[in-house]
């Protein structure tokens, strides 16, 4: 029987990723958001287009938080074997963005590329690299493993591509009906938004969908009740996709 990781070893990677992540973006913040109007609106950013200290603690230990409990759940749900690292690392690079999508596409309605992409194309990068491992281990007995320890990366890139393919159509609707839909930013992240759920359970991408849409609602009912609002109006969307998404990861392998 392959020998997993230790909790020690799986929470380090994780945490540790989350927070060069986390440090990458703080010390590249305007060449990432790369929008000098935005910049503007971003309340806790300083003259000089970087995030305040207390901006740059409060998104960080945000993000070492949301690693630090992913880390905690996700092997016991995975192969466990070390074709799960790769995986650990995908969840610590996504936790260690979090916050920072979730403050700008709040304050001004942008998911940026130069975050969203790097961090989608290494999180594909390592979920191939989990494959290549895990077909060379033994399956570790496991229910469910049908591709051996390759399996969670497996049915995470397929998650992946299949959340891809519904925020696309969403997107096409929009288009067709004139409507208000999904920005750009949206669809580029729902990639990881079926990736990192679906490497757990086969149901969490749907756990994602059904939180992010409940979240949303929730928020549109509250922004209509006060006024701020109308209904129909568009609203930032990223947000409610990371609230899905970490729910899934943490809460829906136990709830499920």
């Amino acid at each position: 029987m392959p020998e997993p990781l230790s909790l020690v070893a799986s929470l380090s990677l994780t945490v540790l990723t989350a927070l060069a992540v986390s440090t990458w973006i703080r010390l590249r913040f305007a060449r990432l958001i790369d929008d000098e109007a935005g910049l503007r609106l971003l309340r806790g950013v300083d003259r000089d287009s970087t995030p305040s200290g207390l901006v740059t603690a409060v998104l960080t230990s945000s993000g070492a938080v949301i690693a630090w409990l992913a880390a905690f759940i996700a092997p016991a749900y995975l192969s466990r074997t070390v074709a799960d690292a790769p995986i650990l690392l995908a969840l610590g690079l996504f936790a260690g963005a979090t916050g920072w999508l979730f403050w700008i596409d709040s304050s001004i309605r942008r998911l940026p590329n130069r975050i969203v992409l790097p961090i989608t194309f290494a999180s594909l990068l390592l979920y191939l690299v989990s494959i290549v491992i895990g077909v060379t281990r033994e399956p570790t007995g496991l229910p469910g493993t049908w591709a051996g320890a390759a399996t969670p990366a497996v049915e995470g890139l397929i998650s992946g591509l299949v959340v891809l393919l519904f925020f696309l159509l969403l997107a096409v609707l929009a288009l067709r009906m004139r409507r208000t839909g999904m920005g750009g930013g949206d669809v580029k992240l729902a990639v990881v938004v079926g990736m990192l759920p679906g490497a757990l359970s086969p149901v969490g991408p749907l756990v994602a969908l059904v939180v992010m849409n409940l979240s949303a609602l929730v928020h549109v009912l509250w922004l209509t009740g006060t006024r701020r609002k109308r209904w129909g109006d568009a609203i930032a969307f990223g947000p409610h996709m990371l609230i899905g998404t970490w729910t899934a990861v943490i809460l829906g392998p136990l709830l499920l």
